[in-house]
């Protein structure tokens, strides 16, 4: 029966989609258009302190060999630029595991979730990517600078446990490095079943934690369908996570819920995907809402029109309000959203561009 569903949705994605319309960096305020030169911008993560939105670019999963890119984009800019690979660009005293000692080869870099975190050094924001390709690991870089003068430089990483294949990422205020386990691989026909397996409701991870003192841990009580964004609250004492496969955002104590009575949720108009703070301290969160049709992207159908929604959350009462719904003609199967300095920038998961949408600017009274 599995082998019968793929070979129907392969059959399916081998009929190409028709061009979408060009990249249109300037929209008019209040409307949506899009920013090219990316190739599967999943994540895309605020940097204030530096002026930018950093774009993974992590190339088709499983489709491909890697050889991503983690890319930058200046606030109100229409050109984006190549952060890392950076000439092996790297930073003593290292972090992470200390038995990870060197970044991941140029031709094997592919990441996909990013969060970051002011280091308390002025012109310093510390960078955590989950990464996929010759390792499974967080790999972790500094930011320095701002604008078009800013650098990446690694600093380290820390390897997944085995049978853990990653997602999104977030800074706990302590250090600790809290992760979704999305599912036990993305690769081939396995990878296949555990998407499907995940569409369909079922268990397939969970939420683990790593701090450098105490390595991995599980939170308990986080076991669902395709753990996908998480986020830390500023004091450390909340994680909120996306049960893509049910449709839901929960929140728990980091300590877990080993009982089963401390998580709460949110059901939401379709599947969530990553999770970003707003600067009103609310969540935003990308949300596709055409069912399976992503599968067929997965397979190939490109370029890829699935429909999504940016919702917003309050994280007191997990109050979800729809802000935004789009057909995926412009910039489809969005992930994620980003929002600085008045304008909200949206990662697509399969596609070679990005959202952008400004509000209008307010005149005096």
């Amino acid at each position: 029966m599995r082998l019968g569903l793929l070979a129907a949705v392969t059959l399916l994605a081998a009929c190409a989609a028709a061009p979408r319309p060009p990249c249109n960096p300037t929209p008019e305020p209040g409307t949506l258009g899009s920013i090219c030169g990316f190739e599967n911008p999943e994540d895309v993560e605020a940097v204030p302190q530096a002026g930018l939105v950093l774009v993974s670019n992590m190339r088709p999963l499983g489709a491909g060999p890697p050889g991503g890119k983690l890319m930058a984009l200046n606030v109100r800019g229409t050109t984006p630029r190549q952060l890392w690979p950076a000439n092996g660009d790297v930073r003593e005293p290292l972090i992470g595991d200390p038995t990870c000692t060197t970044p991941p080869a140029d031709d094997t870099f592919s990441p996909h979730g990013i969060n970051s975190i002011p280091s308390g050094v002025p012109g310093v924001v510390h960078v955590a990517v989950v990464h996929h390709g010759s390792r499974e690991s967080i790999e972790l870089f500094a930011l320095l600078g701002s604008g078009d003068d800013a650098v990446l430089v690694w600093r380290g990483c820390v390897p997944y446990p085995p049978g853990v294949t990653g997602n999104d990422v977030a800074f706990a205020p302590d250090g600790e490095l809290v992760a979704s386990n999305f599912q036990p691989t993305f690769k081939g026909f396995r990878g296949a079943y555990y998407m499907m397996k995940g569409g369909l409701g079922l268990r397939t991870g969970d939420v683990i934690a790593w701090h450098a003192e105490r390595g991995w841990r599980r939170l308990a009580g986080t076991a669902a369908p395709q753990p996908n964004g998480v986020a830390v609250s500023d004091d450390g004492n909340t994680v909120y996570y996306a049960q893509a496969g049910w449709g839901r955002v929960a929140a728990l104590p980091r300590d877990g819920d080993p009982d089963g009575t401390a998580l709460r949720s949110v059901k939401l108009p379709g599947h969530p995907d990553n999770l970003a703070w707003s600067p009103r301290g609310t969540l935003l969160v990308g949300v596709h809402t055409s069912g399976a049709k992503p599968l067929l992207c997965i397979f190939g159908r490109l370029p890829c029109r699935a429909s999504w929604a940016l919702v917003e959350i309050d994280p007191r009462t997990l109050e979800a309000t729809e802000r935004f719904r789009h057909d995926g003609d412009v910039v489809g199967a969005v992930a994620s959203a980003a929002e600085i300095d008045g304008c909200t920038y949206f990662g697509s998961v399969f596609d070679d561009r990005i959202g952008v949408r400004c509000e209008p600017e307010r005149k005096p009274e």
